[in-house]
């Protein structure tokens, strides 16, 4: 079932050796860009927009309530990935493969950005009391590996993955609340 996404995993780690510093802007703009988006999608104004090779900055004015989302993005977002997802479903399954491979490449990228990108010196993860940040971030990606896996399985897509993912948790909460005394 994985097998396309697997070949385009080891695919982009094979262009990253190849590649390697030639992809430090791709990294720093795609960090950059993931902060935009959820910027827009929380209704936040954006006001500038800069990516380099080194580093990068996004400014955005909203209320405090919704800083952790955007701050903390681009460690758990996988931007491409869920973009080509969303494609996949409207895809005929015999052309599926192909996004299969390029959604395991987007998810070889965001890997690399994390082990490059997420470390203590990071300004974004510092605007929260450390602790807060790394479980903030591990929960968001357990989330979305999980909705990723799912969104393969025949009788799901990304919304319905994401909607399974939802009400699993949610289940596994109340069914724990249930047992503590």
């Amino acid at each position: 079932m994985y097998k396309w996404t697997t070949i385009g995993a080891v695919a982009y780690c094979l262009i990253k050796g190849l590649m390697g510093k030639n992809l430090k802007w791709m990294e720093t703009f795609t960090h950059e860009l993931t902060h935009t988006v959820v910027s827009i999608m929380l209704f936040r104004k954006v006001h500038s927009f800069r990516a380099n090779e080194n580093c990068g900055e996004v400014s955005t004015s909203g209320g405090k309530a919704t800083r952790v989302f955007v701050s903390l993005a681009p460690y758990c977002l996988p931007i491409y990935t869920y973009f080509f997802l969303f494609f996949r479903m409207l895809i005929v399954t015999e052309g599926r493969w192909i996004y299969d491979i390029i959604i395991g490449m987007t998810i070889a990228f965001h890997a690399f950005c994390f082990k490059s990108q997420t470390s203590q010196q990071q300004p974004d993860i510092h605007q929260f009391p450390l602790t807060f940040s790394y479980l903030y971030i591990t929960a968001a990606l357990l989330f979305n590996i999980n909705t990723i896996l799912v969104s393969y399985w025949s009788s799901k897509n990304i919304f319905t993955a994401l909607w399974f993912t939802v009400t699993s948790i949610w289940e596994g909460i109340t069914s724990f609340i249930q047992i503590i005394p």
